[in-house]
Parts: C-alpha cells; sequence; structure tokens
C-alpha cells in the first residue's frame, strides 16, 4: 500500500493538466519519485542557463516566469498556480533554461527529476500522451499572444490580461472580475511588452471609464453587461 504521503503526491498530481490522463497506479509512480520544494515570496526557483535537472507542479502559491537583460529590464511571460506544471521543455529536450523563474508568493512545489521522470515517459503512453497536449497547449498560447502584440492596441491587451488574470489567478463578483494577486504596474508592463507610464495611463483611463477599478492592489474588471432589449 502507498504511503499517506504518496498517496496526497498523488492526488496534487492529479489535479495538474499535464498528468490528468494518467491512471491512479501511474500517479502513484510518479508521485513516488517526486519531493516537495518550499520558496518565499522573491525566492528564485531557476534563472536562464540553469541545468534542466526536471519540471515543477505548482501545489500552492504563485511563480513568475520572466526574462531579463543585462540593464535589468525584465519581461514577464506568464504566472503559475496550483495545478500548471513549469519546466515540461527542458525537460524533454535537455537543454539548459530558456527562463527564470522565482515565487512571487510563498510556494510549495514538486519537484520530478529528469532522468527518472524520462523513465516512467519511455513506459507510460498514457504520460507522453500528456506531454504531447501539453506542449500543443503551450504552442497556442504563445500564437495568441503574438496575434495581440500585433493587432490590438495597448488599452485592449490591458483589459484583456486583467480579465485572464482574474479568471485564473482571481475569483469572479457579480459586477466584475477581481485580480487577487497583488500585482504592480510594473509587472503589469513586463507581462505587456511596455512601460510603467504607458500601462499607468491606461490604467487611469478606464477607471476614469468606468471600465475597471483599482484599490490599492485589488483591480476590479467591470463584467459587460448586454444591451437593453
Amino acid at each position: 500500500m502507498p504511503t499517506v504521503d504518496t498517496a496526497d503526491i498523488a492526488t496534487q498530481l492529479g489535479r495538474a493538466s499535464l498528468f490528468t490522463g494518467l491512471s491512479q497506479p501511474q500517479l502513484l509512480r510518479v508521485a513516488a519519485i517526486a519531493r516537495t520544494v518550499r520558496l518565499s515570496a522573491g525566492a528564485s526557483l531557476f534563472t536562464v542557463g540553469d541545468p534542466a535537472d526536471g519540471l515543477y507542479c505548482v501545489s500552492t502559491g504563485v511563480v513568475r516566469i520572466f526574462l531579463d537583460n543585462a540593464d535589468g529590464r525584465e519581461l514577464t511571460i506568464t504566472l503559475c498556480e496550483e495545478g500548471e506544471v513549469i519546466g515540461e521543455v527542458a525537460l524533454l529536450d535537455g537543454l539548459s533554461r530558456s527562463a527564470n523563474a522565482a515565487a512571487l508568493t510563498d510556494v510549495e512545489l514538486l519537484f520530478v527529476g529528469r532522468r527518472v521522470f524520462l523513465e516512467l515517459f519511455d513506459e507510460e503512453p498514457g504520460l507522453s500522451k500528456a506531454i504531447v497536449l501539453a506542449l500543443c497547449e503551450r504552442l497556442r498560447l504563445a500564437t495568441d499572444k503574438i496575434n495581440r502584440a500585433a493587432f490590438l492596441d495597448l488599452r485592449d491587451r490591458l483589459l484583456v490580461l486583467l480579465r485572464e488574470l482574474a479568471i485564473v489567478h482571481g475569483h469572479i463578483e457579480p459586477d466584475a472580475a477581481v485580480v487577487d494577486l497583488d500585482l504592480t504596474q510594473g509587472m503589469l508592463a513586463q507581462m505587456l511588452g511596455a512601460t510603467r507610464e504607458a500601462v499607468n495611463k491606461q490604467l487611469r483611463l478606464l477607471q476614469k471609464e468606468g471600465r475597471i477599478k483599482v484599490e490599492g492592489g485589488r483591480i476590479a474588471v467591470a463584467r459587460l453587461r448586454p444591451p437593453p432589449p
């Protein structure tokens, strides 16, 4: 019989999209080789160029994936929370990490080492299929972001981003979608590939129009109402 800890880890892994296609025995096999990693808010998980030693599954908290350059500027690619997997691409090709990852909040993750994971990958068809589907989803998301950057102005991209953050990292109220994360204007700018000043201007305009409401770090995006009959 599996230990309570292994069974609990299997349950956590089962909530990740990457592992939803696995049977309970398969989940238990992955759980048996996983270990827990805990980080405080602001701590680095890995940086560009680090060896791809395995993948991480977020159990609690939020992890920021970002790029930076020599002059200190950063571009936030995405935010990963409970059930999301980090590092599956580098896990497969064996190349070094192509982005940085850091804890945005206190986080707990499950780590699965590359060598033992690849052994399971060869033995479990369900796992290889799940990986392919996860990579397809990443490609679709990347294509969608490219389309937005090419065809939407900053105002519309900001509204779309805030709605997505509210859905994935917030909650829905009767009249608004609320972003629960304490995000700075600088971080929003990083996620949009814009300047903080430009994002600040758009936030003020959207507040004036009644499209959003900002209270400290809380941002509520007004839900669109259907036109009257």
